[in-house]
């Protein structure tokens, strides 16, 4: 699996980076960037990149 960056994530069910199905939106989310290591260090990545356009930081 490669991860691929993609700022317009358009359907929940699936990764934004890498385009698997997730088994649902929100834990599911969660648990597929914890066992994908190329799909967690794009999300950090993205993350760091928003962090300055949410006030106060956020706890996700």
């Amino acid at each position: 699996m490669s991860a691929t960056t993609t700022t317009n994530w358009t359907n929940t069910g699936t990764c934004p980076f890498c385009g698997d199905q997730l088994a649902d939106p929100g834990a599911g989310f969660v648990d597929h960037i914890g066992e994908n290591p190329d799909c967690q260090s794009s999300f950090d990545v993205w993350r760091k990149n928003i962090a300055g356009d949410v006030a106060g930081e956020w706890s996700g």
